[in-house]
């Protein structure tokens, strides 16, 4: 298992490691850039090629897991497309309420300026809408001829801006109605897309529980679940070595503080009581490197720290993991998903939604396992987290 894990983390980190190299000059360039894109148009292949290697070495092994594997990972394709959706929904929702605002403004702007504009014209009908020359005729006094040029000057200017911004706000009204119009559009065919969708999540998750219970229905000993257990802990830290070492000479995206100045402040990745911690007693010698907090299936699962998703996919015994790098020998990992959210690669924030809670990997009940490693060793989440 760890020569085959070992090829894409190394290959992809070699790829960001050229990459952050690279003199900034020549990354402006256009043949650079093009180099670039093939480059991880390459990886992208590469990966994809070890992957399906990983889940024939998986079938081979055991075709039950295999199988569940498969339908986990349609589980969270489906729920992360529904996911994105009802953003888009949402987002296209704010956007038809704010064009219905600016086209309620637009028209009292319209109706304003009609109201004002009638009224002028009213009021120069009944002035007999003089013209200027018969202002100049029929006036002694030139202080009065002034006066009333400078009205009727005034007045001809006012209608003429107020007809000017009509025009504009008239312009303005059509592309909003028509913006408005697309839009509703727009949010119909999401809302078509997301019945697709929940169709699609629906069928995944009635296939998981047929491949589940193939799982289930295997007859294990006790010392072949402890057999099992042991080697899915190896595999997890031979992985964790692997992205270590590839890793660690990648500096961080921005300039954020080190995970070691944030003991005893780090933000929980999901509310809950943990039903094991760190440390307890698992299954014969092997104790509980981490944290399995109960949370209902869904429930959005959080970074606790900025770093770049350094693996998302399946993992034998522990379902749909996420594993952030953090920087200076701290990872994080989110075990036991429904549904993985960002991608290998990726930078995230703390706080930021990662995943959503479930119960992949064959355990019985819905949660996120939690664990942080430094240099590779487990380390009690109790003394990393914020104690409220």
């Amino acid at each position: 298992m760890t020569a085959v894990i070992e090829r894409p983390v190394v290959v992809l980190a070699c790829l960001w490691l050229a990459v952050i190299a690279a003199p900034l000059g020549a990354q402006d360039s256009e043949a650079d850039k093009a180099r670039l894109a093939a480059r991880l148009e390459a990886v992208r292949a590469e990966i994809e090629s070890i992957r399906q290697r990983l889940d024939q070495a998986l079938g081979e092994r055991d075709v039950a897991l295999d199988a569940l594997a498969q339908s986990e990972r349609e589980v969270s394709d489906a729920e992360r497309s529904r996911r994105q959706t009802l953003e888009q929904i949402e987002r296209t929702q704010r956007d038809i309420e704010r064009l219905d605002g600016d086209i309620s403004e637009l028209e009292s702007l319209i109706g304003e300026s009609a109201l004002t504009l009638a009224n002028q014209l009213a009021l120069a009908y009944r002035r007999g809408s003089q013209s200027r020359l018969k202002l100049l005729l029929n006036q002694d006094d030139p202080r009065q001829i002034n006066r009333h040029l400078a009205y009727h000057g005034y007045l001809s200017r006012q209608r003429l801006e107020l007809i000017g911004s009509m025009r504009s706000n008239l312009a303005v009204l059509t592309e909003s109605r028509s913006e408005l119009e697309r839009r509703q559009i727009d949010l119909s065919a999401l809302a078509e897309q997301q019945k697709e969708n929940l169709a699609r999540l629906e069928s995944a998750r009635a296939e998981r529980e047929t491949a589940l219970l193939a799982v289930e229905q295997r007859v294990q000993t006790r010392q072949q679940q402890l057999a099992e257990l042991e080697q899915d802990e190896r595999e997890l830290a031979s992985l964790l070595d692997q992205l270590a070492a590839s890793l660690a000479d990648i500096p961080p995206e921005a300039d954020v503080p080190s995970m070691a100045d944030l003991r005893g402040r780090l933000p929980h990745p999901l509310a809950g009581q943990p039903v094991h911690r760190f440390g307890e007693q698992r299954a014969g010698e092997l104790v509980w490197n981490g944290w399995l907090i109960p949370a209902s299936v869904g429930t959005d699962v959080k970074a606790v720290a900025h770093g770049r998703v350094a693996y998302a996919d399946w993992l034998r015994g522990y379902g749909l993991i996420l594993i952030i790098d953090h920087g200076d020998g701290f990872m994080s990992l989110y075990a036991h998903n429904e549904a993985l959210l960002r991608d290998v690669g990726d930078w995230v924030s703390p706080g930021e939604v990662i995943a959503s809670a479930g119960n992949s990997g064959g355990v019985s009940e819905s949660g996120l396992y939690f664990e942080l490693r430094r240099n590779g060793e487990p380390i009690n989440p109790a003394a990393w987290l914020d104690p409220d």
